[in-house]
């Protein structure tokens, strides 16, 4: 469920701190050069702690729900993310983009190769470039290890600090007026730190060249940077969430112009996927499906729209949810007889064919649809929650367990293949897996208790025992690592 226009005052706190590099630490100088790569903080804060770090932040973002779990729109944003990381130079960190409920034009990087961005953002953004600009500019804030590099400069314990913000601010430890404080603290610091301002014309220098690389047009980081700069003026005193933690100056866009000049511009590429994930965030947004879908019919019929394929893909969302089963079915035939292999069209068909009752069609197109797309994990779990409705749940257990072997799997797979595991009356199989989604929903206490029901389990054999055990004592080291409760 996306957000109205506001924010909690506790994940306001949060993020604001996680877009201060150093996480409240005090400055010692006014000036502080970079290190160098291979310095005393890159040793001292390795490559594991900041993916541990970043990790323990995404986890508690999802427990305060800040996180949209959509997996059509996490796919697009981490193809559109792995796509510049290709781009990159050496050896670096796994990355997991994530979307953020937020409505504030806004994105962040944390310790160990995360990256969340604001729906905002997305919704701000006039092309797929202007998105993957900032992206960009979040990616070389990674690769940099800017995260590493204020922790030398700013003498603090980032781990602690992160696990602080992380545990206590959004674990529900901690009160508003806590938050707040935090909040003012961090923002505080963050108007000290003069070397943030190289960090961030590091990775717009870094991150323009990651953009050419990889087909996006370079001159979209200038142009997304003048389009907010518009909209500071238009908006007064509530301007762009971006300005305030990346302030933009026209040195900084006439520096981005300039590098992106002595560029190769790409030939334009097919935006239609932006397209397609933009108007599915204003069907998801809306609360009136019924209104929107005439409002979206009426661009369709009056050409009002940026693309016509994205525009009619909203449309038979909204049908689809408002029940017109018939109309939604005419508009989207129109979308396969010109894309039929679109995942997403793929989708809202057999979608459609549920809706009207009919299963054996539907789980054919997934069945189809996931033979063209291997262990894809939009339509592995699609599939895999149909045939768990539709009394298959073994076959929805093997295709859930075979994409488990991912490296980052989405959270969401471990609560179906509970149920799914639950249905079959593998009753250890169904805590474990229950185990694992409240771990990383940032509910460890709960993560904990699940797994000791596993354990207490009868007839359970030596692997599995172990393998319990080992869950339950990595849990309980990390929560020795959070601050003592008050």
């Amino acid at each position: 469920m996306l957000s109205p226009p506001t924010r909690s005052p506790v994940l306001s706190a949060l993020l604001i701190a996680l877009l201060c590099p150093v996480f409240l630490a005090p400055v010692l100088h006014a000036e502080i050069a970079l290190p160098d790569i291979g310095d005393s903080a890159l040793e001292a804060l390795t490559p594991e702690r900041e993916r541990q770090i970043g990790a323990a932040v995404v986890r508690n973002l999802r427990r305060a729900n800040a996180i949209v779990d959509d997996l059509v729109i996490a796919d697009y944003l981490n193809n559109l993310g792995y796509r510049l990381v290709a781009a990159g130079d050496g050896t670096r960190p796994d990355f997991q983009f994530f979307l953020v409920d937020d409505p504030d034009i806004n994105a962040f990087a944390l310790p160990g190769g995360f990256v969340g961005v604001h729906y905002g953002l997305i919704m701000a953004a006039e092309n797929e470039s202007e998105l993957a600009a900032v992206v960009a500019h979040e990616v070389v804030h990674i690769t940099q290890r800017h995260h590493a590099r204020a922790y030398e400069a700013g003498e603090d314990n980032l781990p602690l600090t992160a696990a602080i913000i992380a545990a206590i601010l959004l674990g529900g430890q901690g009160d508003l007026a806590q938050a707040a404080a935090a909040s003012m603290a961090a923002q505080s610091a963050q108007e000290q730190i003069d070397f943030i301002r190289a960090n961030e014309e590091e990775a717009d220098r870094i991150g323009i060249g990651l953009l050419a690389r990889s087909g996006f047009d370079p001159r979209s980081m200038a142009g997304f940077f003048q389009h907010l700069q518009r909209a500071a003026r238009l908006q007064g005193p509530a301007v762009p969430e971006f300005l305030r933690t990346h302030p933009v100056t026209e040195r900084r866009i006439a520096e981005a112009s300039d590098r992106a000049a002595s560029l190769s511009i790409p030939p334009p590429h097919d935006e239609t996927g932006f397209h397609l994930i933009r108007t599915r965030l204003r069907v998801m947004a809306a609360t009136d499906k019924r209104q929107l879908a005439q409002q979206l019919q009426a661009e369709l019929e009056n050409g009002r729209y940026l693309n016509a394929d994205a525009t009619r893909y909203g449309l038979v969302l909204a049908l689809i949810d408002n029940n017109q089963l018939k109309a939604a079915g005419n508009h989207l035939h129109k979308l396969l007889k010109r894309d039929p292999n679109r995942t997403v069209y793929r989708l809202a068909e057999a979608e459609l064919n549920l809706r009207r009752g009919q299963v054996k069609v539907a789980l054919a197109i997934y069945a189809d649809a996931l033979a063209n797309a291997p262990r894809n994990a939009i339509v592995t779990y699609a599939y895999a929650e149909a045939l768990l409705g539709n009394n298959r749940a073994e076959k929805a257990t093997r295709l859930l367990k075979n994409y488990l072997r991912s490296p980052t799997p989405y959270p969401v797979f471990y609560q179906l293949l509970a149920r799914a595991e639950s249905r079959l009356g593998h009753t250890a199989d169904a805590y474990e897996a229950m185990a694992e989604y409240y771990y990383q929903t940032g509910q460890t206490h709960d993560a904990l208790t699940q797994f000791s029901l596993a354990s207490k389990v009868p007839g359970l054999d030596f692997i599995q025992v172990s393998r319990i055990e080992a869950r339950m004592r990595a849990i309980r080291r990390e929560l020795e690592q959070l601050p003592p409760e008050e």
